[in-house]
């Protein structure tokens, strides 16, 4: 991030901005990811009976079945699982910012998988098994993306 607030990939596109169509429209269900993101907390659902994390939000457990879920922010740390390099895509802004890195990325707390963009990572030195962490972007009315970098 610079100075001015910009969110900078690794070949110096701006991530900040993003079109109104990309806002996230939340529901009563997700809307506390939306809002934690914008705070610039990933949160996430942990069930009160298994004791395990999900993401996405959900009204049931999907490793039990329990209704009794509740949000908990999440340390933002995990670790990558499989990944995918986005090297064509039509669509602004995304054209603008080819190539980049997309992963599903295993939390550290434990049973909860996210899907996220790592704009800072060089595709070239994306890897399975890599660690990464949580970084935020704010995209209005409070709500905010969840993006990952290298943890270093």
């Amino acid at each position: 991030m610079t100075s001015d607030g910009q969110r900078l990939d690794w070949q110096g596109n701006d991530w900040s901005e993003s079109p109104a169509w990309l806002t996230p429209a939340p529901t009563d269900e997700d809307r506390e990811y939306w809002v934690g993101a914008g705070r610039g907390e990933l949160r996430i659902q942990r069930c009160d009976d298994c004791a395990l994390h999900q993401h996405y939000a959900r009204y049931l457990c999907v490793h039990c079945g329990s209704e009794r879920v509740g949000w908990v922010t999440a340390s933002g740390l995990g670790t990558v699982y499989s990944f995918t390099v986005v090297r064509q895509n039509g669509v602004p802004p995304f054209r603008d910012r080819l190539p980049f890195v997309v992963a599903a990325i295993d939390l550290d707390e434990r049973g909860a998988r996210i899907l996220a963009v790592l704009p800072s990572l060089d595709p070239a030195a994306a890897a399975i098994g890599m660690r990464v962490r949580a970084t935020f972007r704010a995209v209005g009315d409070g709500l905010g993306f969840v993006d990952f970098e290298a943890a270093g």
